[in-house]
């Protein structure tokens, strides 16, 4: 039997691309992707409340509050299978609770939010074996700018949501254009395009070295791509398991919140395990840059 097995994986091996994935898929083994992925969902969950208050009171000082938020709504929707409406409510309370947010409320609440990409950092610098050359006296600074980054990012993912909704204002069926397609098409790119463009700026500013483009993008592409795939079968695993309702009540939101936190980080961290097996496979053996 175990012969057969190596047999296998020997032939999967002589394949190019199939190989790099064996290899990734070990390489996350061996860097123990699974505790890793563990630790950023538990901080993912305690600070993606605190982040989503923070973007909506932040961009309200610019923006209306009430469309922000239903621009997020529809974000947590497609991003959040299963968890949007447990993350409405309880976004809601927070705002309802904290009031009018000032520019300090909302600097304290990025801070709390920080936390996530503590342990985020730590799992993509271990997949990509870059060492930690920071003071400890920076890193908790270091979080917090790469929390401020990704907020911008979800300011300009309302912004461009915005955009869209006046593009598909326009009604092209009484030119004959079928436009049932054209909206599923439309709404699965741009799911695509928003959680590429989330994993890129991640793999550019969480690790300690700036990577190249060339050895970032193929990683990317398939987080991206893995993601959406588990994104569909997840919604259909949550429409024919009656099991998680029974065992934990009304748990069930958060234990779902967690498995999609949990199976987000596993994507995310094995994109940076691809980056690092092919800097490896590239002729003449070339690693990720030294610093």
């Amino acid at each position: 039997m175990s012969g057969g097995v190596e047999t296998w994986k020997d032939r999967l091996s002589r394949i190019p691309g199939a190989a790099v994935l064996l290899r990734a898929i070990k390489k996350s083994n061996q860097d123990h992707a699974k505790d890793m992925a563990a630790s950023i969902a538990f901080f993912g969950f305690f600070s993606l409340f605190p982040l989503l208050v923070g973007v909506i009171a932040g961009a309200s000082l610019f923006l209306e509050r009430a469309a922000i938020q239903a621009r997020l709504d529809r974000m947590l929707s497609d991003e959040f299978p299963g968890s949007a409406d447990f993350l409405r409510s309880n976004i809601e309370a927070l705002i309802d609770l904290r009031g009018a947010a000032g520019v300090a409320s909302v600097v304290g609440l990025l801070w709390s939010a920080s936390k996530m990409f503590g342990a985020l950092s730590r799992g993509l610098n271990l997949a990509l074996e870059i060492p930690k050359h920071h003071p400890f006296y920076l890193s908790r600074i270091r979080y917090f700018a790469m929390t401020i980054v990704v907020s911008l990012l979800l300011f300009g993912a309302v912004a461009v949501s915005m955009t869209v909704d006046v593009f598909t204002s326009i009604d092209l069926s009484r030119f004959g254009v079928d436009t049932s397609a054209f909206e599923w098409l439309g709404g699965h790119a741009a799911s695509f395009v928003f959680i590429l463009a989330v994993v890129l700026v991640l793999y550019s500013i969480v690790p300690y070295r700036r990577l190249p483009w060339r050895e970032v993008l193929p990683g990317a592409v398939t987080a991206a791509f893995l993601f959406e795939i588990g994104k569909a079968l997840f919604v259909i695993y949550l429409e024919n398991a009656r099991t998680l309702q029974a065992v934990y009540g009304s748990l069930t939101s958060v234990i779902v919140l967690l498995l999609w936190l949990y199976f987000s980080a596993r994507v995310l961290l094995f994109g940076a395990e691809l980056i690092a097996v092919r800097a490896e496979h590239l002729p003449g053996g070339a690693r990720l840059p030294e610093p």
